[in-house]
């Protein structure tokens, strides 16, 4: 029904589809299942009668369209124009999403689950398809940094670690936050996966457009490349260094450069023969149609046949890419033991973002408020030492009452007296951080009760 209201729409000049030269009467409307791709020229009279179309449509079929949800694409000099297009079809812009009543409501667990579930996700359709400007990347780190330390934009609160270690994997020592700019090369690589591996008709034009017979790591980006191109040349060393080619035909696999006879290059495992050879960016194809030239002799006896050439993904068994795959190896780090075993501990995510903080020893302690040029008296406020995490946790005598409490309700003959014996327990596994603990508990009721008591009784 929407598809015949745009058509009709079309015949009386109330909008006007994209390139008219290659489709008749130009393109205007994509449907898939359950997802619609509308496309406008630049005119705002177009775009008001285009939404008039989408309320009538919504009246005659009796369904709801979810403008909140939906994205706007403005490109070229349109993007001076985003703003008004915005509200005209209702579309949220990415800040608006992070209202400032959500941040006030929410702890940091609760932030945490929004950025990771919905902010995170915004923005996936375009970095599926192209290489997000730096710029963009940045602003969008700067959204989601500000929600999650901050809440309510018109308060201004300390951040308590980098936004690159909050993006790191939990077991490495992060949050597990989305590393956009790493997100957007893997998903662009899918797309260089497929190239090489399936037949269709967009692979056929971009092979008759841009590879033209040549090896796919034989080409370079050029002047007048689209977007969506011009990203997968930015990512495309990078993916071939993950990947190895299944040789068939030869006539896509470059000789001396591709991954094909083994798990390195032949330039690495022949350096000398690759300094001297003049045709580094042969193919397989016609370096073996030389057949007793051929400067390596153990290739001399490879077969070819009829078939394309494909591509393997190393880092999957079956040798099929996966964006998950790709994003794990590239931020992977050293895992910590301390980090592995502080997320099973059973309790609600906001006190293990708590106990995470204290691990990294960034809590707004008073030591550390004088770090960030605080001015104050920095004795603790239950007695008259200097403020620290030990101290606030250990050796303050109203922590030390804590831990006797506890001692005595659960019968145990030793605690943990000091913050660096317990974060020594969780390095060497030897605190069961999975069960209900002494430890575990106290950390509890200290972030839950102590912490925001000392916090009122200080700055009230």
């Amino acid at each position: 029904m929407l598809a015949i209201l745009i058509t009709r729409a079309k015949d009386h000049g109330q909008i006007r589809g994209l390139i008219p030269h290659l489709v008749d009467e130009g393109l205007s409307i994509l449907q898939y299942a359950d997802d619609t791709i509308l496309f406008m020229e630049h005119d705002l009279e177009q775009a008001k009668n285009m939404k008039l179309i989408l309320c009538a449509f919504e009246k005659l079929s009796g369904l709801k369209i979810n403008f909140h949800k939906s994205e706007l694409f403005c490109y070229g000099e349109v993007k001076d124009f985003a703003e008004q297009y915005s509200e005209i079809f209702g579309c949220d812009h990415f800040q608006k999403k992070l209202s400032g009543w959500k941040g006030k409501i929410l702890s940091y667990g609760g932030r945490l689950v929004l950025i990771n579930s919905v902010l995170s996700s915004l923005a996936m359709f375009m970095m599926s398809f192209f290489e997000v400007p730096k710029g963009i990347i940045k602003k969008l780190y700067f959204y989601r940094s500000t929600f999650f330390w901050q809440g309510d934009n018109h308060k201004k609160k300390c951040r308590l670690a980098k936004w690159k270690i909050l993006c790191l994997p939990k077991d490495q020592g992060g949050l597990s936050i989305r590393n956009l700019e790493i997100h957007n090369t893997c998903l662009l690589s899918k797309w260089l996966f497929r190239l090489i591996n399936e037949d269709g008709v967009w692979q056929n034009i971009l092979k008759k457009k841009y590879l033209r017979g040549k090896a796919i790591g034989a080409v370079k980006w050029k002047l007048g490349d689209s977007h969506f191109w011009s990203g997968l040349m930015k990512v495309k060393e990078r993916f071939l260094e993950l990947s190895t080619f299944n040789l068939h035909e030869g006539s896509q696999i470059r000789f001396w450069e591709d991954r094909w006879f083994g798990n390195y290059p032949l330039k690495d495992l022949y350096p000398s023969l690759y300094n001297i050879t003049r045709k580094r960016h042969i193919t397989v194809a016609t370096e073996s149609s030389s057949r007793g030239q051929t400067s390596v002799s153990k290739i001399a006896l490879v077969q070819l046949d009829d078939q394309s050439d494909s591509i393997k993904w190393n880092l999957s068994k079956l040798g099929l890419f996966t964006v998950n795959s790709m994003y794990k190896h590239l931020v992977n780090q050293t895992a910590l033991p301390i980090n592995k075993y502080l997320w099973k501990l059973k309790l609600p995510l906001k006190i293990k973002i708590f106990v995470w903080f204290l691990f990294k020893g960034v809590i707004l302690t008073k030591d550390n408020l004088f770090k960030r040029n605080w001015s104050g008296d920095g004795s603790c406020c239950f007695c008259d030492t200097n403020e620290t995490i030990q101290l606030l946790f250990f050796d303050c005598p109203v922590a030390r009452f804590v831990w006797r409490v506890f001692t005595v309700t659960f019968k145990a003959t030793y605690w943990t007296r000091h913050w660096i014996s317990l974060q020594n327990k969780a390095k060497r596994s030897l605190l069961k951080w999975a069960c209900r603990s002494l430890e575990t508990i106290a950390m509890e009721v200290f972030a839950k009760h102590g912490w925001p008591s000392s916090r009122r009784i200080t700055f009230s």
